[in-house]
């Protein structure tokens, strides 16, 4: 890692696990055995250093999004996308260090409650809805309110992803419900293969 991702890094993890306001640049530079001269060479503040984490979890988010193109994919290989996403979502390091910091802050801080709000619950709403929107448009999926399916699937994983310890049960639990959305929304429609 270069200093300026050490810095990042290990603020993540102060922030994580002390909350943001109790973590000074000076606790930083300790983290990296640096002096607080150092945290200014690459950041003007702390605040610089949060927001250019929040910028980095966007774009982890953005990555992850685009890995799969829905140009032509079966609900088979969707479901694997589902668990792949969920596996994203506790499984990865700074996702899950950014996920618990915002969860403790948003009781303190309207805009971290606003930022994990906005990260955790309506990104993946609207972005799943405007996929459905189109599918349902196509014929792929059931006719129906795109907003509310895409609720009804994100739901399990948001609810999932908050546990402490992730299991295979969870896993199959996850899976089953995303087998179900599918047996409700896509079952009987001619094709099982979509594309956008």
């Amino acid at each position: 890692m270069t200093t300026k991702e050490s810095i990042l890094y290990e603020s993540l993890k102060l922030f994580s696990t002390n909350g943001y306001d109790a973590v000074s640049t000076r606790m930083i530079a300790r983290a990296i055995n640096a002096s607080d001269t150092v945290i200014y060479k690459h950041f003007d503040s702390k605040q610089e250093i949060f927001d250019t984490i929040v910028k980095l979890c966007h774009e982890k988010f953005e990555t992850k999004r685009n890995e799969v193109s829905l140009d032509s994919i079966s609900w088979q290989e969707m479901e694997k996308v589902c668990l792949d996403r969920y596996e994203f979502l506790t499984k990865d390091e700074w996702i899950v260090m950014f996920r618990k910091l915002l969860l403790v802050e948003q009781f303190k801080n309207p805009e971290m409650g606003k930022l994990y709000k906005d990260i955790f619950i309506d990104y993946p709403i609207k972005a799943t809805t405007e996929h459905f929107r189109k599918l349902i448009n196509k014929g792929y999926m059931k006719d129906g309110d795109p907003k509310v399916y895409a609720i009804e699937l994100y739901a399990p994983f948001f609810l999932y992803s908050n546990e402490s310890e992730i299991s295979e049960e969870t896993k199959n639990a996850l899976m089953e419900h995303v087998v179900n959305f599918r047996r409700n929304v896509v079952d009987g429609i001619e094709s099982n293969q979509f594309g956008l």
